[in-house]
C-alpha cells in the first residue's frame, strides 16, 4: 500500500526558537529539513497558515476554527450563491472541464481582524477556566459542532460525509438542489477527534478498536443529523462520518407531492390503508428517503390514535407529531450492530410494546432477530391497528428475501404483509442526475405456497415521471381492497372502494394546489388539520352514499380548507413580522 504523507505541524510558540510569527522563515526550513509531508501547518496561539509541500501558501485560519477552507481550482463557474442564517455564504461552482459541482462555503470566521484574535483568545482562555462564555464564535466552535453548525443550518444540504485521512480529503455535500458536491471544506483531526467524543457522550456507547463502529444522532439548534461513525482498524485511513441530516420539520405527503416523489393516486391508496389499519413496509436502498417517507405517512394516522414508535437510532419526527396533539410513545432499544448495552434489545423491547395496549406501531428500521416478533405482531392482530416500518431492499422479492431468507421470518407469516412501498433514486441518461421517486406499491398476496406472488397497484412510468395505477387495481383485481370490504360498513361495491381513494387523492391534490407552491403551507400542522377535517366530513357527510353527497362534501371540503390556509398564512405573516422586529 502507497504511504500516505503526513500533516507536518510546527508550533512557532515553543521557547526553545525564536519566532516572530509563523512565516516560512530560514528557521523554519531548518526544522523541516529532509521529513517529507503533504501539508505543512505553522501554528501559533492566534492563528495557523497552511502550505503544500512547494511552500505555497494555502490558508490562513483563526486559533479556534478547526477545518481548513480550501482556495477555489482554476476552470469553474458560479451558478448559484445564497446566504445562511449564521452568517456564511454558499456558493455553488461548476466544473468546466471534467464533471461535478463545487459547494464553496465562505463564513464569517474568516474576516476576523487581528485585533479581534487577541480579544477571542483572552475569550476562549477564560471559557477554559470557568466553562461559560457569551461570545457567539467559541459558543459554536467550542461547545457546539463548529463548521457543522454552518453546514445544518444550510436547508439545501442532504448528506455530509467526511472522508480520512484529515486534511487531504474534502468533506463531499449532498445537495438538494445540485446533488452530490465536493467542497473547500477540509477536516482537521482535532475535528474528527471532538465529534467522535461528543457522539460517545450523547449515546453512552463504545467507540474504540474493539467496536469501530458507532450510530448517533447530533442536535444544531432545531436541526437533528444521523451521523454514523467509523475508525481504524475498520476504516483504514482513520475516522470517518457519514452524517444524514433531518429535515427541520417532518415531511409531509403533499410537500414530497411537490417534489414528485409520489402523487394523488399514491396519497389516496396509503390514505385509505392506514384508515383501514393494513400493514405496510417503505423499502428502498440506503439514501432513497424510505424513513423520510415513513415519517410523512405516520401523520396520515389520526390523532385519536395512540402510536408507538421503536427505534435504535431516533429518526422518526416524534416531537413534531407531540407538539401537533400526537399521542405518541418512542421506545429507544439497542442497536443491532452492538452485543452489549443499556438499552433494551430490540426483539424484547418490541415484545415490550405489544403489551402496552391498542396502538399503531412503527419500527423504525427492520434489520434483525425483532422482525420475527414483528410479524408475530402482524399476524395476531396484537396492535389492531397500523404496523409499518421500513427495510432494505428495492424489490418487493427483495423485501421477502430479506425478511423470510435472511431475517428469519416464516414464510407463512410474510403473508400479513399487506402492502410493500418501493422508493429509489431515478438516474437522469448521463448517470449525473437523480431523483426520489415512489415506483412501486404492491400487494402480497395471500394464496401461494413455496414462493411469493405479488401484484403491483401502482407503477412509476419514467415517461410520464408518475405513479399510475394498474388494471389490477382500477379492474377490482386487488385482493387488499376485498380484504378492506369484508371489514367496512358502508361500501356497496368495489366501485365505492376506488371512489374514496380518488376523493382522497382529490383531497391532497387540492391541498397542494390551493397553496399556490407555497411549501410553507405544506407543513405538518396544516396537513393534519386537512386530514382531521376530511375525515370529520366524511363521518358526516357519507360521500361514498351517492354522488349528491359526495359533491356536498367537496364544495364543504373546498370551502373549510381555505380557512384554514388563510388562518395559516396569517399567523406565518405574523410571525415573519415578529421575527423581523425582534
Amino acid at each position: 500500500m502507497e504511504r500516505e504523507h503526513e500533516v507536518l505541524e510546527i508550533d512557532c510558540d515553543r521557547e526553545d526558537i525564536e519566532m516572530a510569527s509563523p512565516t516560512m522563515t530560514d528557521e523554519v526550513r531548518k526544522l523541516i529539513g529532509r521529513r517529507e509531508f503533504d501539508r505543512l501547518r505553522l501554528k501559533s496561539k492566534l492563528f495557523t497558515k497552511e502550505y503544500d509541500k512547494q511552500f505555497k501558501l494555502l490558508s490562513i485560519e483563526p486559533f479556534f476554527v478547526d477545518v481548513r477552507l480550501a482556495v477555489l481550482p482554476d476552470n469553474v463557474m458560479l451558478i448559484d450563491q445564497y446566504t445562511l442564517k449564521t452568517g456564511a455564504v454558499v456558493q455553488i461552482y461548476k466544473r468546466l472541464s471534467g464533471t461535478g459541482f463545487i459547494y464553496n462555503l465562505k463564513i464569517p470566521e474568516m474576516n476576523v481582524t487581528f485585533t479581534d484574535l487577541f480579544d477571542l483568545h483572552d475569550d476562549m482562555m477564560r471559557f477554559k477556566d470557568d466553562g461559560t462564555t457569551t461570545n457567539a464564535y467559541i459558543k459554536r466552535w467550542y461547545q457546539n459542532f463548529g463548521i457543522l453548525e454552518h453546514l445544518l443550518n444550510d436547508d439545501q444540504v442532504l448528506e455530509i460525509n467526511v472522508n480520512p485521512p484529515a486534511y487531504k480529503t474534502s468533506m463531499r455535500i449532498v445537495h438538494a438542489k445540485h446533488q452530490e458536491c465536493t467542497s473547500n471544506i477540509y477536516p482537521s483531526d482535532d475535528f474528527l477527534n471532538y465529534l467522535a467524543t461528543r457522539l460517545k457522550l450523547s449515546t453512552g456507547r463504545p467507540l474504540n478498536r474493539a467496536q469501530p463502529q458507532l450510530d448517533g444522532e447530533i442536535h444544531v439548534g432545531n436541526n437533528r443529523a444521523r451521523v454514523a461513525a467509523i475508525i481504524n482498524p475498520f476504516s483504514i485511513f482513520g475516522t470517518g462520518y457519514s452524517i444524514r441530516k433531518h429535515r427541520e420539520h417532518p415531511w409531509t405527503l403533499p410537500l414530497f407531492m411537490t417534489k414528485k416523489a409520489c402523487n394523488g393516486w399514491f396519497a389516496g391508496l396509503m390514505g385509505l390503508v392506514i384508515a383501514h389499519g393494513r400493514s405496510f413496509l417503505t423499502a428502498g436502498p440506503r439514501g432513497s428517503g424510505k424513513t423520510s417517507l415513513l415519517g410523512s405517512l405516520m401523520l396520515e394516522i389520526l390523532p385519536k390514535y395512540r402510536i408507538i414508535t421503536i427505534e435504535d437510532t431516533e429518526e422518526l419526527p416524534v416531537l413534531d407529531y407531540k407538539r401537533l396533539g400526537y399521542d405518541i410513545l418512542p421506545l429507544k432499544v439497542r442497536s443491532a450492530l452492538l452485543k452489549e448495552g443499556l438499552e433494551m434489545p430490540f426483539d424484547i423491547g418490541l415484545r415490550t410494546s405489544l403489551r402496552l395496549g391498542d396502538s399503531a406501531l412503527i419500527v423504525g428500521e427492520v434489520r434483525s432477530k425483532e422482525a420475527t416478533v414483528l410479524y408475530e405482531a402482524m399476524r395476531v392482530g396484537a396492535m389492531s391497528n397500523v404496523v409499518a416500518g421500513t427495510i432494505h431492499a428495492d424489490t418487493p422479492y427483495g423485501v421477502y428475501d430479506r425478511v423470510v431468507n435472511d431475517l428469519g421470518v416464516p414464510k407463512g407469516s410474510f403473508k400479513v404483509t399487506d402492502i410493500i412501498i418501493i422508493q429509489n433514486l431515478i438516474k437522469t441518461t448521463s448517470g449525473l442526475g437523480r431523483q426520489r421517486r415512489v415506483i412501486q406499491v404492491t400487494e402480497v398476496l395471500k394464496e401461494w405456497e413455496d414462493q411469493p406472488v405479488f401484484q403491483d397497484l401502482l407503477v412509476y412510468n419514467p415517461a410520464t415521471d408518475q405513479l399510475e395505477p394498474t388494471p389490477a387495481l382500477l379492474e377490482g383485481k386487488s385482493v387488499m381492497i376485498q380484504m378492506i370490504m369484508r371489514n367496512t360498513q358502508g361500501y356497496k361495491n368495489y366501485d365505492d372502494v376506488l371512489r374514496d381513494i380518488v376523493m382522497r387523492s382529490w383531497a391532497k391534490d387540492m391541498l397542494v394546489k390551493l397553496a399556490g407552491g407555497r411549501e410553507d403551507l405544506l407543513e405538518a400542522p396544516i396537513v393534519a388539520d386537512a386530514n382531521v377535517l376530511f375525515t370529520r366530513l366524511m363521518d358526516t357527510m357519507d360521500p361514498i352514499k351517492s354522488l349528491e353527497n359526495e359533491q356536498r362534501f367537496r364544495e364543504a371540503y373546498l370551502q373549510q380548507l381555505q380557512r384554514i390556509l388563510e388562518a395559516a398564512s396569517v399567523q406565518q405573516k405574523q410571525e415573519t413580522t415578529d421575527t423581523e422586529d425582534t
